[in-house]
């Protein structure tokens, strides 16, 4: 068990699907950070329209607040204390491995596509990057593995 768990998530269902396995993680009176980066907005002209790209960053953390703190809410109602960042970064590994250091969290608790061969070459792995800068740490988690703990 953990003291201080980095949950960073993305977009996707599958991704905040990591936050079932945080109650075998986290110990008694210890912490879960969920943490989401968004890229920086870049400002877009529609006609006589222009969006500034801080109002686009303003929509993404508005957004992703939305689903951190239901997230955060649902950890409460479990009994695991949890704080929810989001972060503007131009890199993603970057951001959670810094972001991780700064906390000093004890583990880092992520979501992996879990893909092998060519398809890693050409996307490759924000976990695996991640694994390769911090010292920290860090736990990997692909769907069949969640879906067993959902199921338990």
């Amino acid at each position: 068990m953990y003291d201080k768990v980095l949950v960073p998530l993305g977009d996707s269902d599958d991704s905040r699907s990591v936050v079932k396995a945080l109650s075998g993680l986290v110990a008694e009176g210890g912490e879960a950070i969920l943490l989401h980066v968004i890229s920086p907005g870049k400002t877009k002209g529609h006609g006589d329209f222009v969006v500034l790209g801080t109002q686009l960053e303003e929509d993404q953390r508005s957004q992703a607040l939305v689903v951190l703190n239901r997230l955060s809410n649902e950890l409460n109602e479990a009994s695991i204390k949890s704080t929810v960042s989001v972060v503007v970064s131009n890199s993603v590994v970057g951001c959670i491995v810094n972001f991780a250091d700064k906390e000093s969290v004890d583990l880092i608790a992520m979501y992996t596509h879990g893909r092998k061969g060519i398809a890693k070459l050409l996307k490759g792995s924000t976990t695996n990057d991640v694994r390769t800068h911090t010292r920290i740490e860090v736990q990997a988690f692909a769907a069949p593995e969640l879906a067993q703990i959902g199921a338990g």
